[in-house]
């Protein structure tokens, strides 16, 4: 069975290994550009020690027993191991002597002594590095030991250690520690060669796990880079074949988050009018959380909004925008706020909330960019498509349906009532003397009394009504499993709220106005929509011609009058 390497934050101890396996020989000299490198990583092990337990761990494709082959094929056996530990002794004794002169050498350097802030920090160094120094030939090559060298590895890629400058590290170390050899062993020349060969084994074996790490890393950032794009590419296409804005938001939310891994997200759009943050859209956070989130004036959002630019938050140090109660007690650790804009298009804001990262990447951050450029046309198209079809449903005027909307929801709400066999009425009204508004007030005051109606039809009737303006000053009412009796109710009551209406215009009286309304019910007065719309217009006509301002149902009026 294979058993992964799972790579644990660094310690101290790993972090520390290239001073540690570049002792300075005691007659060769570092060249500058080495020396300057090994200075700036010592300044360096400080930094990933205290952000250590911030690092994943990391699922290593570089197995146990991959370890196992590799030191049968060095020939690394109990032999060596016996070899080494005898060396253990006099190079315990020995690395507090090369360690002072590595450093002595580093600290002749204006520049390099400049990168070391204080002798507490020196002696951090050198306690780390004669750490790692001893425990190389400690005899003790187990699965802790071999886990420790993989971070080795992954801690120089880290901080950017090229393999190049990494072998060549080890190069001095055997540089240093080869011509000793002969002092330690003194049983002859053969055992001399067995413990150089010891020691090159052992040094081969750590160089090759540390080198795995490069490779592994390299993959590993492979793979994340696939799945990014793969992710960016499924955006760019789903979004571009979606028309309405739910799920265009909802594409790109869930987009993000599997870029970056985020375990939560939030869209937030902008309202240029109130010119305030409006509209938000979740997805993985509770309830709660959204309930209280809030955008002030100013804010981290106003920010980044007007700024284009991201923001982080995080409880690091150094972090300007501290994580509030709200997120901690949402189990957020941090989150990134980025705007949505492309060019001159401005739409909100979005967020991404993680429970296990304090950072990102920087190519992670060039993937939210692009995915916020593709999400704020995506989105400002389906703005344009819903808007779209919003006004090929709806009255430009009145906002209510129009005469064709309005035929659809009739033939849908028949197919479905003749399944349910269920009722449904239909209303038709016209404004009483609408013409002579038009000509009195002019045609402006004209459209005034139809949006004034329109608003009073709609606080009248139910959600699942469907009010259109059928034509001119004409209205016709949909109401689905409402009797014929039931109807006459509601059309009295809109009826006596417009004869009530005061219609105000600057400069001169108030003025009323009133309607007249025909009724007819599905399916006593009719088994199809077109026969119930000329009923309903024959008893409106009626209703008109007996005076005005007054409701009829046709299954009431005589038959010889609706024959007229």
């Amino acid at each position: 069975m294979k058993i992964n390497l799972v790579v644990r934050p660094a310690t101290k101890y790993a972090c520390s290994s290239i001073f540690d396996s570049t002792v300075c020989p005691l007659k060769n000299r570092l060249t500058i550009k080495k020396l300057l490198l090994i200075a700036i990583l010592s300044l360096i092990i400080n930094i990933i020690d205290a952000h250590r337990k911030l690092m994943p761990e990391i699922e290593s494709h570089f197995a146990l027993e991959d370890v196992e082959e590799l030191k049968r094929f060095l020939e690394f056996n109990d032999t060596d191991i016996s070899i080494l530990t005898n060396l253990h002794q006099y190079l315990k004794k020995d690395s507090a002597f090369f360690i002072e002169q590595f450093y002595a050498h580093l600290l002749k350097f204006e520049f390099s002594k400049s990168l070391i802030p204080d002798e507490d920090t020196l002696k951090q160094l050198k306690e780390s590095q004669s750490r790692y120094f001893i425990s190389l030939a400690c005899g003790e090559y187990d699965d802790a030991y071999l886990r420790d060298r993989f971070q080795v590895g992954r801690t120089h890629q880290q901080v950017g250690l090229e393999p190049r400058w990494y072998i060549g590290a080890y190069r001095q170390y055997l540089s240093l520690l080869i011509p000793q050899i002969s002092s330690y062993v003194k049983t002859g020349e053969h055992d001399r060669l067995q413990a150089v060969q010891s020691i090159l084994k052992v040094v081969f074996l750590d160089i090759a796990i540390a080198m795995e790490t490069y490779f592994d890393k390299n993959r590993e950032a492979m793979l994340r880079r696939t799945a990014q794009l793969s992710a960016l590419n499924r955006v760019a296409v789903t979004v571009n074949a979606t028309l309405g804005v739910n799920e265009t938001l909802n594409e790109v939310m869930k987009c993000a988050m599997d870029i970056v891994k985020a375990q939560a997200s939030a869209i937030v759009l902008f309202d240029p009018e109130s010119r305030r943050f409006t509209e938000k859209y979740t997805q993985g956070l509770s309830p709660r959380f959204v309930k209280n989130m809030s955008f002030r004036r100013g804010g981290l959002a106003d920010e980044v909004f007007k700024n284009n630019h991201y923001i982080l938050s995080n409880d690091l140090p150094d972090t300007q925008y501290q994580l509030s109660r709200l997120a901690r007690e949402e189990g957020i650790t941090s989150f990134v706020c980025l705007p949505l804009v492309s060019h001159k298009r401005r739409l909100g804001v979005q967020y991404l909330y993680f429970h296990h990262r304090q950072e990102l990447f920087e190519d992670e951050y060039a993937l939210l960019g692009t995915l916020s450029h593709i999400a704020t046309g995506a989105i400002g198209n389906a703005h344009l498509h819903t808007r779209a079809v919003t006004l090929s449903m709806t009255d430009e005027l009145t906002n209510l349906f129009n005469r064709r909307e309005f035929m659809v929801r009739l033939e849908q709400e028949l197919l479905r009532s003749r399944r349910s066999n269920k009722p449904f009425s239909l209303i038709m009204a016209d404004i009483d003397n609408f013409k002579s508004i038009n000509d009195s007030y002019g045609h402006t005051t004209g459209d005034m009394v139809l949006t004034e109606l329109a608003q009073i039809f709609m606080n009248i009737t139910r959600d699942i009504d469907v009010v259109a303006r059928y034509g001119g000053e004409e209205f016709i009412f949909l109401l689905p499993g409402i009797t014929a009796d039931i109807a006459f109710q509601v059309a009295e009551r809109i009826r006596k709220s417009v004869e009530q209406l005061q219609l105000h215009i600057s400069n001169q009286k108030p003025f009323h106005t009133s309607i007249s309304m025909g009724i007819s019910c599905f399916p006593k007065c009719s088994q199809d929509e077109n026969s119930l719309i000329e009923n309903a217009d024959k008893a409106l006509y009626l209703a008109k011609n007996s005076g005005r301002n007054q409701t009829l149902v046709f299954s009431e009026i005589p038959a010889d009058k609706t024959s007229e």
